[in-house]
């Protein structure tokens, strides 16, 4: 869900995050809203300034020189408590960011943290909720490109030196709460997966969905098994849909309104389309007379 947040000088910065300390269990996350938001941070003083990327070597809160860990989320524990970090800007400056505290995810390996950046002279909160208050962010290694509708535009790079921060409730966020985790070789499926979270049939960055439209997602792999038995939407992979099911049976039909330009050349509808023969992750919507919209924040 994606969710606008208040104006900084001289950046916005922008987030998803669930409020206060209270970290949910996320067993029910791949039946819920999906949302056009990819990693819910968005540091801009001019058009089209972003936050790139987090440098992996860091600064203790004693002072101690530290990198993100590479066999696990790039930040996990409470030992990152008051570390300092670089973060990378899209124009090529970069800005100090702060962890303040931390939470784990219920019954994950994955832990949020709540994350500060430093605004002339004053830390503000990374990612906050639709009330103002602080939220929490995600870690996981690589980056993504935020560019939307050119080629290579919302392609994961698990590559990258960098780490990715992604406020909870973004569609990064969401993928590795799934269990889409690239420290458990999962890279694929999660570049698959918040290009399938995001309605991203073309594999360009951009989005065919409206906030909130409820989905059903899950894998060939059994990362995340499929229960609900709902009408399948597409397949995907990390480089968008593979195919859909039908030109109805679609968030661009049903509650976008609009339809890719990819749709009938690259991406075309195939009644085997949800097999899991064409993708790494599949989609299902509930059946047309019961899909339920939470309202766009």
């Amino acid at each position: 869900m994606s969710r606008t947040l208040a104006l900084l000088t001289p950046w916005i910065i922008a987030g998803c995050a669930v409020d206060g300390d209270s970290i949910a269990n996320t067993d029910e996350a791949r039946i819920s809203p999906n949302g056009t938001s990819l990693n819910g941070v968005a540091l801009t003083g001019r058009p089209g300034v972003t936050l790139t990327g987090v440098a992996p070597a860091g600064v203790a809160a004693n002072g101690i020189a530290i990198r993100m860990m590479t066999n696990s989320a790039p930040l996990s524990g409470k030992a990152f408590i008051g570390s300092k970090w670089t973060g990378h800007l899209s124009d090529g400056a970069n800005v100090a960011l702060r962890v303040d505290a931390a939470v784990q995810v219920a019954s994950s390996d994955v832990w949020s943290y709540r994350v500060s950046a430093l605004v002339g002279s004053a830390w503000r909160p990374l990612c906050v909720d639709a009330a103002g208050n602080p939220g929490f962010a995600d870690s996981v290694s690589g980056t993504w490109n935020y560019a939307e509708g050119v080629v290579g535009g919302g392609a994961y790079h698990p590559d990258s030196n960098d780490f990715t921060l992604a406020c909870r409730g973004s569609a990064v966020a969401k993928c590795v709460e799934l269990g889409y985790k690239p420290w458990t070789g999962d890279a694929q499926e999660l570049a698959a997966c918040t290009r399938a979270i995001r309605a991203d049939f073309c594999g360009d960055g951009t989005s065919f969905t409206v906030d909130g439209t409820t989905i059903n997602i899950y894998d060939v792999a059994g990362i995340v098994p499929d229960g609900v038995g709902w009408q399948a939407e597409a397949e995907w992979t990390a480089e968008g849909a593979s195919c859909v099911s039908g030109l109805q049976s679609t968030r661009f039909w049903q509650t976008g309104h609009e339809t890719p330009s990819c749709f009938g050349h690259t991406v075309k509808a195939k009644r085997a389309c949800g097999r899991g023969e064409l993708g790494a992750l599949i989609t299902e919507l509930p059946p047309p007379s019961t899909i339920s919209k939470l309202p766009t924040r």
